[in-house]
């Protein structure tokens, strides 16, 4: 947000320093060129004047070679360019003569002789003469344009700007740079607070709110800031009532499926054995809707953040053997085998159950899906980065991994990949989003990627308690 803060002030003082930087040159080129004109015409009235005296000298003698000798030397001498015309308006010295040189000849040819008229945004200077013998003629000089600035650099600062016209320019970019910074900050302020209060939301804390500070404002950032407020609590209002009713209709089931369980119990001990098979399949739905109630009231609980409230310190590579013996055996089932692969200490601090289970589904759902005679590899490492000591557990197993399209949703609840992307059920669909939410709710965070030669690769990465750390 700073680079909007700058952007906003440069742009805002930039444009004060262009502004009055033009004010300020113009003014002094304008009374630069004024003071040139005025020095410029000082300068040549008298030369236009006796120029114009000897040319007419020479045209009254009907010398018209002589007075174009004298001319191209005057010319040489000092690169003006001289034109002569008579009373037709034509050129007696064979010069082509540029339409503006014409014009001035049409308009002065009419005026009193004798007199020097100068024309500054033409750079021309004419004077109408009559010869002895009584024709009049007009003589034009065409000097070369002048240049941009009048003359160097700093010259020009110093002389025509002047020092109290460069102090005024201080004066005015300083102020303006103190109402462009306050100009700035009065836009970016509040964008700022938005921003944060929009981080604190995507992260979950559905109670932040924009501060009084931006919503009593009178524009429409204010306004904009009141309904972030409104759509905030609109959303924590939402999200509370769905957590309540996911947690009470988990409550609620939980009673009818134990009195199934009974049911089922004593319709086994007078069923005919021709039954004994739909039995067994009414057992294991209710196993599952069991577990899957199970899962929702695991979220609700994380939600609630109740199992953080019993934070210890323990130690993780002692958890992960025991999840890795247990998987172990577990995998025998499906042909395969989990190892291990840790220090001898890395401690963490948290909820020992909380991560158990987060781990677990992890270990599990590897298992399940890699391929009969591979093993499921776990490896526990311990670094430091910048944000402190960590604590790296890498999960991966060789099946046939996960489609790039969904490597990003498997952690949502309930997301399931389609039946046949990993060759086996993908179950409710709750347990990965139950491992983030933990690892999440310990400061840490769960990422997924397809191996390089088959299979998926699942990191969790947690927080190590730096004063209980061996690894």
């Amino acid at each position: 947000m700073h680079r909007l803060f700058w952007k906003i002030f440069l742009w805002f003082w930039l444009g004060m320093v262009v502004v009055s930087a033009t004010l300020l040159i113009s003014t002094a080129l304008t009374r630069s060129r004024s003071r040139e004109d005025e020095e410029w015409r000082e300068r040549y009235t008298l030369p236009l004047d006796l120029r114009a005296q000897r040319t007419a000298e020479f045209l009254g003698r009907g010398d018209a070679s002589s007075a174009q000798r004298y001319l191209n030397a005057l010319e040489q001498r000092d690169s003006i360019k001289n034109y002569v015309f008579n009373e037709g308006g034509s050129e007696v010295l064979g010069s082509q003569a540029p339409r503006q040189v014409l014009r001035v000849e049409a308009s002065v040819i009419r005026r009193p002789a004798g007199e020097s008229f100068f024309f500054s945004a033409r750079r021309l200077a004419a004077e109408r003469m009559v010869a002895p013998s009584g024709r009049s003629y007009v003589l034009i000089m065409a000097f070369p344009p002048p240049a941009v600035l009048p003359a160097p650099l700093l010259d020009f600062m110093f002389e025509d700007i002047g020092r109290d016209g460069i102090l005024r320019l201080i004066a005015v970019l300083l102020v303006a740079g103190l109402f462009c910074f306050w100009l700035a900050r009065h836009i970016t302020n509040p964008i700022e607070k938005l921003q944060a209060a929009t981080h604190e939301v995507a992260q979950e804390h559905l109670d932040a709110r924009v501060d009084e500070a931006v919503t009593a404002r009178r524009d429409e950032l204010a306004e904009l800031g009141r309904r972030f407020n409104q759509m905030a609590e609109r959303i924590g209002d939402l999200v509370a009532t769905q957590k309540r009713l996911l947690a009470d209709i988990s409550h609620e089931l939980r009673s009818p499926l134990a009195r199934s369980n009974v049911a089922l119990a004593l319709a086994r001990q007078h069923a005919a054995p021709e039954t004994s098979e739909h039995l067994e399949r009414i057992e294991r739905e209710m196993d599952r809707l069991n577990q899957l109630i199970g899962q929702i009231l695991a979220l609700a609980r994380m939600d609630s953040a109740v199992d953080l409230e019993r934070k210890e310190v323990f130690d993780l590579a002692v958890m992960l053997q025991e999840i890795a013996a247990d998987g172990d055996y577990e995998a025998r089932g499906c042909h395969a085998a989990v190892k291990l692969a840790a220090p001898s200490e890395c401690f963490i601090e948290g909820a020992p159950e909380m991560l158990r289970s987060a781990i677990e589904n992890v270990v599990r759902n590897a298992i399940h899906h890699t391929s009969e005679g591979t093993t499921v590899e776990i490896i526990l490492n311990g670094r430091r980065a910048n944000e402190g000591l960590r604590a790296d557990i890498s999960v991966r197993d060789y099946g046939p991994g996960v489609p790039e399209d969904g490597i990003g949703r498997i952690f949502e609840p309930f997301y399931r990949l389609p039946d046949d992307a990993r060759g086996v059920s993908n179950g409710s669909g709750l347990g990965l989003a139950i491992t983030d939410r933990a690892v999440r709710l310990h400061g840490g965070r769960v990422t997924a990627a397809n191996a390089s030669g088959g299979g998926l690769l699942v990191t969790i990465e947690l927080p190590r308690a730096g004063n209980h750390t061996k690894a």
